[in-house]
């Protein structure tokens, strides 16, 4: 086994590395895949009453965030992302703590398919689902408009307004990134990249290089970030991973199964995994 070192990367000076490499392997087993970023948003007599902005990833489209005024006006709005996005993703994926947010799109046909526990504490963080992008029928007559860059202006709209149900909810989104890599004589051979939010560690990414696989890197990896959560008293950690990835390393260090997607991207499963350490 080489010598390498193992260093907590706190200016992420290899993040982009460890993107790109992760990239490019998913690419090699699943393909190109088109990704897109859209914004939109809809008025009445000029007053912004719904903000939705989406990424296209693994086949699927991703509301990022999200704000409307009533019912009406989400269906006005999801209507617009369907127009945008139907023959080009197999559905619609969304997912929230919110409570009102989450009846809300299960009126509209949204599925639960899975959820985190106290994320944040007292919460549930539901991920939600829909396969189905006919329009909804609707009243109001909106106007609406959507591109590629955002638009300020109207997301004020939608930073003022989700702010403020979010203190309504009494907890922060706020997001702290943490990296580690691995060094074989300062050349980067593998890394994992992780952020905090709603008293949880989401595992990004984990990549070590082919050639240096099967000399337990990322053990040693995921031994450092785990053992960081604790130290900042997190003990909820959760990841995602392709089939063709490392789901079975992943059980083998007590993660459990909170729900898989098919065709995520096409002709492969997505899994969500979950796991509690020990204080």
């Amino acid at each position: 086994m080489s010598e390498l070192k193992f260093i907590e990367d706190k200016i992420f000076l290899y993040n982009d590395e460890i993107i790109r490499r992760l990239k490019e392997f998913n690419k090699s087993q699943a393909g190109y895949r088109e990704k897109d970023k859209q914004n939109f948003y809809i008025f009445l007599d000029d007053q912004v009453l719904g903000v939705c902005h989406t990424k296209m990833a693994s086949d699927w489209c991703h509301i990022n965030s999200i704000y409307y005024k009533d019912l009406e006006a989400l269906k006005t709005v999801l209507n617009d992302v369907f127009d945008y996005y139907k023959d080009k993703v197999v559905g619609i994926q969304y997912n929230s703590s919110m409570p009102q947010r989450i009846n809300d799109f299960k009126k509209l046909g949204f599925i639960e398919k899975g959820k985190l526990e106290d994320m944040p504490k007292g919460l549930d963080n539901v991920f939600l689902l829909n396969t189905d992008l006919n329009n909804y029928v609707t009243e109001d007559d909106y106007s609406g408009e959507n591109t590629r860059k955002k638009i300020e202006d109207y997301d004020l709209v939608l930073k003022k307004e989700n702010k403020k149900l979010r203190k309504s909810l009494n907890f922060s989104s706020e997001v702290i990134d943490v990296q580690f890599v691995a060094l074989d004589d300062e050349m980067f051979v593998g890394g994992i990249y992780g952020n905090y939010q709603y008293d949880y560690l989401f595992i990004n990414i984990l990549f070590v290089d082919k050639e240096y696989r099967g000399q337990q890197i990322a053990t040693v990896l995921m031994d450092l970030i785990e053992e960081d959560a604790k130290k900042r008293g997190v003990l909820n950690l959760y990841l995602t991973t392709f089939e063709f990835q490392a789901l079975g390393f992943y059980k083998k260090r007590g993660y459990v199964e909170v729900m898989s997607i098919d065709d995520y991207p096409i002709g492969f499963k997505e899994y969500t995994v979950y796991k509690r350490i020990k204080k």
